[in-house]
C-alpha cells in the first residue's frame, strides 16, 4: 500500500492547484502538460495491492484519493485482457492505469488549433514515461501500451468518446521471479 501510494503520488497527484471558478481548476503536476491544462484522467484496475479492495477506481489528483467505481467481482472475468487487446503478459499486473484525456479541458484554449490532439497524446506520453521511470527506480516492473480496445474501455467506464477516450494503458507491480515473455526488460 505504501509503495502504491508513493508511486501514484509521484506520477499522478497534483502538486498544487488553482481554482479560477466553479468549473475551472488548474493543476500542477510532476509531468509537463500543454498549456498546463493536464487533461488526462487516470482510471485504475487494482488487482493485487495489499490494503485496497480489488476493483475499478477513478483517481483524484487533488485529493490523492481513489473512488471505487466497481468491485472486481462485478466486472467481466477477462476485462483486463480485453482492455489490453489480449496482451496476456500485461493483463495480470497488480495495477493497470487507463490514461483517458478529457478533450474539453483543451478545447476552450486550443479550439481551432490543428495540433490540439498532438498535445493530448504528448500529455499521455509524459505521464506514462514518468510512471515507467519512477516504477523502475523503486524496483517495480512497469509497462505502457497503446494497443488497447477503446470501445470496451469506453463502455466499461461510461465514456462519451467525443469528450473522453482512452489513449494508453500503463501497469505496474512487483516483478515475477522468472521472466516468462520476450518483452524488453531494462532491469533484466
Amino acid at each position: 500500500m505504501a509503495v502504491f501510494s508513493r508511486l501514484m503520488g509521484r506520477c499522478f497527484a497534483a502538486t498544487g492547484h488553482y481554482r479560477l471558478d466553479e468549473e475551472s481548476v488548474f493543476l500542477k503536476r510532476n509531468a509537463p502538460s500543454a498549456g498546463g491544462l493536464h487533461p488526462t484522467e487516470s482510471y485504475l484496475i487494482v488487482q493485487n495491492v495489499e490494503g485496497i479492495q480489488a476493483g475499478l477506481y477513478h483517481y483524484h489528483p487533488t485529493q490523492h484519493a481513489l473512488t471505487l467505481m466497481s468491485d472486481i467481482s462485478q466486472l467481466p472475468a477477462d476485462i483486463t485482457a480485453q482492455f489490453v487487446a489480449g496482451q496476456h503478459w500485461f493483463a495480470n499486473a497488480h495495477v493497470m492505469i487507463v490514461l483517458a484525456p478529457r478533450f474539453d479541458r483543451l478545447h476552450w484554449k486550443y479550439r481551432g488549433h490543428a495540433k490540439a490532439y498532438r498535445a493530448v497524446t504528448l500529455d499521455v506520453g509524459h505521464l506514462s514515461q514518468l510512471l515507467l521511470s519512477c516504477a523502475t527506480e523503486i524496483g517495480l516492473g512497469a509497462y505502457v501500451t497503446a494497443a488497447i480496445n477503446e470501445k470496451d474501455i469506453e463502455q466499461a467506464l461510461g465514456f462519451d468518446p467525443m469528450t473522453q477516450s482512452p489513449l494508453a494503458i500503463c501497469g505496474f507491480g512487483w516483478r515475477a521471479d522468472v521472466m516468462e515473455t520476450t518483452e524488453f526488460d531494462p532491469a533484466q
